[in-house]
């Protein structure tokens, strides 16, 4: 899953070019499948995802499945939605199948995780993100550490922020109800 910060970042973005969005719903529901307890079931995964870190990481949200329970969506489940969409495209487009492949799900984890601190900081700084943004869920909130090199480059992340959040969602909600499955937009 891509953390909160990047989660966030997109959030913001997107609600730059859509203005009309209840700002503090969709926020909310930006953060809400992390928060809750119940991440499976958040996140609509596939219980039969393989072992493997391919098909474990990239099987972890099911964008039809959550389609199919939400058929109109209001500005909480959009920013869910929108946090779907995030993670699925974040282990598709920012791990290639040879470096998932390359490590134990554990090492890939530890890398991972470590990446957050260091992007979650720079998320901050270039995105004013802020404590207040985790105001629907506050103890979601971890500052970073100064970046360092890591598993998740700077130019990476800001591309992948700037794609993601640039998605005509109402068409790619189209097409998934079409193809009844994750489809790249």
């Amino acid at each position: 899953m891509a953390c909160l910060s990047i989660h966030l970042a997109i959030a913001k973005k997107y609600l730059e070019n859509h203005k009309k969005l209840d700002y503090k719903k969709f926020i909310a529901g930006t953060l809400f499948p992390d928060a809750d307890s119940d991440n499976d079931k958040t996140h609509y995964t596939n219980k039969e995802r393989g072992c493997d870190n391919v098909s474990h990481v990239r099987s972890k949200v099911s964008l039809y499945k959550f389609l199919e329970e939400h058929k109109t969506l209001d500005a909480f489940e959009l920013g869910w939605f929108f946090h779907l969409v995030t993670n699925y495209l974040f282990f598709l487009e920012c791990f290639t199948e040879e470096y998932l492949r390359s490590k134990t799900y554990q090492d890939f984890c530890n890398e991972l995780y470590h990446a957050y601190f260091c992007v979650n900081l720079y998320m901050e700084e270039k995105y004013n993100i802020t404590k207040e943004d985790y105001k629907a869920y506050p103890e979601e909130y971890y500052p970073g550490i100064p970046y360092e090199e890591c598993i998740l480059p700077k130019e990476m992340v800001d591309a992948f922020i700037k794609r993601v959040s640039h998605i005509n969602i109402e068409s790619y909600i189209e097409k998934i109800k079409i193809v009844k499955k994750n489809i790249e937009p």
